[in-house]
This record gives C-alpha cells, structure tokens and sequence, in this order.
C-alpha cells in the first residue's frame, strides 16, 4: 500500500480505520515515512505531498507513543492541506519545520530510526542559506544548535 502511495497524484483521503494491523505493527512508522521521511532532505522533498487526510483506527486503546505518532503524521498531512495545489512549496516547508528543528527532527528521527546528521548532507557552501532560513523560522536558540551542528562546514567555506 504504500509503496503505491509513494508515487500517488491523486488520492487525497485514506481510510485505514477498519485495519488495526496498519495501526499496531509497523503501520505508524511507515505512513509517516509516506508522508514526511526525514532520512533525508531529498526523502522529504520526495514525500507524498498529495495525501490531505489519514484516518485511522479509533476504536482500540492508543500509547503514548501512537498518539504522538499520529501527531507527526497529522502534522505534515496540515502542511500538505495548506499547500494543496503546490507539492514542491509542501515539501519545502516540511523541510524547513521537521528537517531544520533540532527536537522535531530528533523525534521523527527515533520515530524513523535515522542516525545521522541533516548537516552532513548539505554542500558547505550553501550553509549559510540554511542557517538564515534556521534562524527566520526558528529563532536564535534553534540557529545556535544548527551552527554547533555545523561549524565544521561553516568553517571549511572561509578559505574558499
């Protein structure tokens, strides 16, 4: 199933409320990979972007953990709904809110299993771009771990 929906255009809705093994295995895990895979800047960008609407299961007891789940979930389905008529504008913006805020992205991160570094993926080069855009949609606190993160990129652009 979602191996179909990776590529999905059209389908905006889901319903999964009748299936409880998508909702107790693995099932949380990769729907939100579907909908915003953090492994990578370029796995979020190719993110189903299209999907507007998951429901699922109401009818057994949820953990903690399904109910944060389905809150990143829901999460990038309302950037996908905000930005409905523009996938690459939704995946830029997934990238800027999940990929770009350190405790966001540590969280999908566990979620996901994902053990490396955003900043090791990008050219040092373009650094200072990504560290302007940390800092306008997140703050200082948000732009001091990004350069911690960084620093070694950030210093090997001086002598270039």
């Amino acid at each position: 199933l979602v191996d179909a929906l990776q590529n999905n255009t059209s389908l905006t809705a889901l319903s999964l409320s009748e299936n409880y093994g998508i909702s107790k295995q693995q099932g949380p895990t990769t729907l939100l990979k579907l909908v915003n895979n953090i492994s990578s800047i370029k796995a979020t960008l190719r993110s189903n972007h299209t999907l507007k609407n998951i429901f699922l299961s109401t009818m057994q007891a949820k953990s903690d953990a399904d109910k944060e789940f389905e809150t990143h979930i829901d999460h990038a389905l309302a950037i996908n709904r905000k930005y409905k008529d523009d996938l690459e504008t939704a995946g830029r913006e997934k990238v800027i809110q999940t990929q770009l805020h350190s405790v966001t992205r540590a969280n999908l991160a566990d979620f996901q299993v994902v053990n490396r570094s955003l900043y090791s993926e990008i050219n040092p080069l373009h650094l200072p771009e990504v560290l302007s855009l940390v800092s306008r949609h997140h703050g200082h606190g948000e732009l001091y771990v990004a350069l911690k993160s960084s620093i070694a990129g950030v210093i090997s652009t001086v002598n270039r």
